[in-house]
């Protein structure tokens, strides 16, 4: 992408998101990339960034709802990661009761009670990509992830992977997957009518979901045969290091 542009990672927690926040910042210096509250390793917010540090910055990563963009006078191009809803909560769920600092009231919450109870378990995804968390609005969201230069889901994440370096020409981007919830339960070992409630909980995300799928193949299915053959080669040398 031009230089011209803001590089804009809308993290959604639990899609695999920060592996790729450090693919990310591998491409870029330490003070043209503003990341979740951070510029040059000090912790800042948007609206405290100086006019000098604004016109630096080329990137941004963080977990921000869709709308991060008018902070900065460049234009921007989006990218982002969604997951299956149901593997996302569960993952989530497990996430914060082990190793999350703030996160303290999961730890006495139940699976089920953490669905009913929290703001993140419930149409979390929608949220960030409509740009309005009062508001959820499936439409909007959908709208907006049109907008974007890539749609991936995390389980196609070498796919969409492959479509970023594309898009960004990006240097390197092997990887060792990081921040994985361990200790946690498979879905398939969570009750059915545990996961009939976590898809009730966020049938909005269900279907973004199923859209973001759809942009991604569409992207996919646009690849050169020289650029199936070099994806393909990928994801044999990410199997050797994962």
């Amino acid at each position: 992408m031009s230089e011209e542009y803001l590089d804009i990672f809308m993290h959604v927690p639990k899609t695999g998101g920060t592996t790729l926040s450090a693919i990310f910042r591998k491409q870029y210096k330490a003070n043209e990339i503003f990341d979740h509250d951070s510029y040059e390793f000090k912790i800042k917010k948007v609206d405290q960034l100086g006019v000098e540090e604004k016109r630096k910055i080329k990137a941004v990563a963080g977990h921000y709802n869709y709308g991060i963009h008018q902070h900065f006078s460049k234009p921007s191009n989006y990218f982002t990661m969604l997951r299956d809803p149901v593997d996302r909560v569960i993952s989530l769920y497990y996430f914060l009761q082990n190793y999350h600092p703030g996160y303290e009231r999961v730890r006495d919450m139940t699976l089920e009670e953490f669905v009913l109870k929290d703001p993140e378990a419930q149409n979390h995804q929608t949220i960030l990509a409509c740009g309005d968390p009062e508001n959820p609005d499936i439409t909007k969201a959908k709208e907006n992830l049109k907008t974007f230069t890539v749609v991936g889901v995390t389980e196609l994440f070498n796919e969409t992977l492959f479509c970023l370096k594309k898009e960004y020409d990006w240097g390197d981007i092997h990887y060792t997957r990081k921040n994985i919830t361990k200790n946690r339960l498979a879905k398939e070992e969570v009750p059915s009518g545990l996961i009939n409630l976590i898809r009730k909980y966020n049938a909005m995300d269900l279907e973004l979901y199923d859209y973001a799928k759809k942009l991604l193949n569409r992207k996919l299915k646009s690849l050169t045969v020289d650029e199936q053959k070099q994806l393909e080669k990928f994801k044999l040398e990410q199997s050797a290091l994962n």
